[in-house]
């Protein structure tokens, strides 16, 4: 990579607070480290936020709400101009903190139903879950399914997301859709001959913890069409080729492991590439990309919304920029994002869409044509 510009180290320091579920029963450090990565990048290519150095509030949570209330607290007392999220359970606690101080709350995508809704409050840069289960069923049509098992967990937000999104969009696609409902660690042999009784010629599963055993289940159960097994990619390398034939994968961005890479994206996947290689092997790149891209789009929002005169970057100047902030290309995708216009009604959404691919012979994910999938059809 070329030298790129430096922030101004004698420069006052613009603070960003970061909140990430680390330490306690469910821990991503991975993003953490993909967000450090993203701000040394930042500040070593990027010039910083016009010239000043972005400097980080890195904060712990463990998925209780107290956890990361006190996070929210901490970026207040430190004075950070804006929040942002890499993955955090208990994260809508944050909120009438983050309101009464205007700190607005930045991320990849909302994990909770508050942040989720939280509209002029939060902005999350990728597409809402509503959108996630809408594109499934149009990318599962245009490989020529008709008839949609859509395969759940049993949870009070498995059927609210059935009844209010993928019904409807199904009819307005022109799909039969039918749910199944399944108990988390399922007998996967009883499932697959419950849903396969109903002759489905496609099927779209959300069972992220079953995926290892759902997949080659309905494979040896018969079924040849299409399943799109979510965003579970961990399960390649432990399945044969014969299995993996029409399975769909997704992700928010272009990965790394992708077998072809947009032009547009390809010096984002280099500059993501030379900055996390010296972490340790093994560890999750997909979730370092998510830290990695919430940093860059941090940034981006604060040297969009400091412009010359960074001292005008508080809490509130941010919190009402961000309302209006929109642009041409995210970090690791070839779409736009613009944060007056939430991509799926009544959530904090300011991207949308989702990049499906599929495993070839060697087990390599190539990207499906015609990416991102355009929900424009099914929105509301």
């Amino acid at each position: 990579m070329s030298p790129g510009n430096a922030a101004d180290s004698s420069k006052s320091p613009i603070m960003v607070g970061f909140h990430n579920l680390e330490g306690g029963a469910v821990s991503l450090p991975e993003v953490r480290n993909g967000w450090d990565a993203g701000v040394k990048y930042v500040n070593e290519q990027l010039g910083g936020i016009n010239g000043h150095p972005l400097k980080s509030i890195n904060c712990k949570t463990d998925a209780t709400p107290e956890s990361s209330v006190n996070c929210a607290n901490q970026f207040v007392e430190q004075k950070a101009v804006l929040s942002a999220q890499g993955a955090d359970f208990g994260a809508d606690a944050m909120l009438p903190v983050l309101r009464s101080a205007k700190l607005a709350e930045i991320g990849a995508f909302p994990l909770t139903p508050g942040m989720n809704a939280a509209v002029g409050d939060a902005f999350f840069m990728q597409g809402s879950a509503e959108e996630g289960y809408a594109a499934n069923l149009i990318q599962l049509k245009k490989l020529g399914g008709t008839k949609v098992a859509v395969v759940m967990v049993d949870a009070p937000t498995s059927h609210q997301s059935y009844d209010q999104i993928i019904a409807p969009a199904g009819t307005k696609l022109g799909l039969t859709t039918k749910v199944f409902y399944v108990p988390a660690q399922s007998d996967w042999s009883v499932q697959t001959a419950t849903v396969l009784a109903w002759g489905p010629d496609a099927l779209a599963t959300y069972v992220a913890g079953d995926a290892l055993a759902a997949v080659p289940a309905f494979r040896s159960a018969g079924f040849t069409g299409y399943i799109s097994a979510g965003a579970n990619i961990e399960i390649i390398p432990t399945l044969d080729s014969a299995t993996l034939d029409k399975v769909l994968f997704n992700a928010p961005f272009y990965l790394p492991e992708f077998t072809s890479i947009p032009a547009a994206v390809q010096p984002d996947i280099d500059a993501f590439t030379e900055y996390t290689s010296g972490l340790p092997a093994g560890g999750s790149v997909t979730q370092r990309q998510t830290g990695f891209y919430t940093a860059l789009m941090a940034a981006q929002a604060l040297r969009d919304i400091g412009g010359d005169r960074t001292d005008t970057l508080t809490p509130e100047a941010v919190h009402t920029g961000m309302a209006t902030w929109k642009g041409a290309r995210e970090p690791f995708r070839t779409n736009g994002w613009d944060c007056a216009k939430p991509t799926w009604p009544g959530t904090t959404a300011c991207g949308s869409g989702n990049v499906y691919a599929a495993a070839g012979a060697d087990k390599k994910l190539a990207p499906l044509p015609d990416q991102p999938v355009d929900i424009s059809s099914v929105r509301p």
